[in-house]
């Protein structure tokens, strides 16, 4: 992507990345997971899953001021779906970069994914839509990844 100052690089690093494993294959009870997370007011950010052969994974993040919250609506999941296991984790940080050309461009994420395989920078999230690429890294890498995004893109 050629440089442009409508590239913005964002980064937070006040996130929880949570794992769901053995979530049923079924529209209705991954409704019923999330509609939980909601009663207790927890906003979820990113959303991504995994289709396994006989269930699947679905990984989310939120904020980590909602962490108290989000510990009681995984105690009500558990109990409704008691084969689901939940891993948190909290010393990760999400990277963004969003820009509207991308819609037009090729290559944007394997650019990324290059620079930071580089730098042997772990991806354990990644979500896009057309104008923008997030990803969930270690918070130890996030000011590595930032900088070298923007260097790449001259920001």
């Amino acid at each position: 992507m050629e440089k442009t100052t409508n590239t913005q690089v964002g980064y937070n690093d006040q996130i929880i990345h949570v794992k769901l494993l053995n979530v049923e294959k079924n529209s209705y009870f991954i409704g019923d997971i999330f509609k939980q997370i909601s009663q207790m007011n927890v906003n979820i950010d990113m959303i991504s899953q995994v289709m396994l052969e006989d269930e699947m994974r679905i990984d989310f993040t939120c904020d980590l001021k909602d962490q108290e919250k989000l510990n009681q609506a995984i105690e009500s999941i558990k109990e409704n779906h008691p084969r689901i296991m939940v891993y948190q984790n909290r010393n990760v940080a999400k990277v963004m970069v969003e820009d509207q050309k991308m819609k037009d461009e090729v290559g944007v994420a394997a650019q990324i994914f290059e620079i930071l395989g580089k730098q042997q920078i772990p991806l354990l999230q990644i979500t896009t839509s057309e104008i923008s690429i997030s990803f969930v890294i270690p918070k130890e890498f996030m000011e590595l990844a930032v900088h070298k995004i923007k260097n790449i893109y001259q920001l």
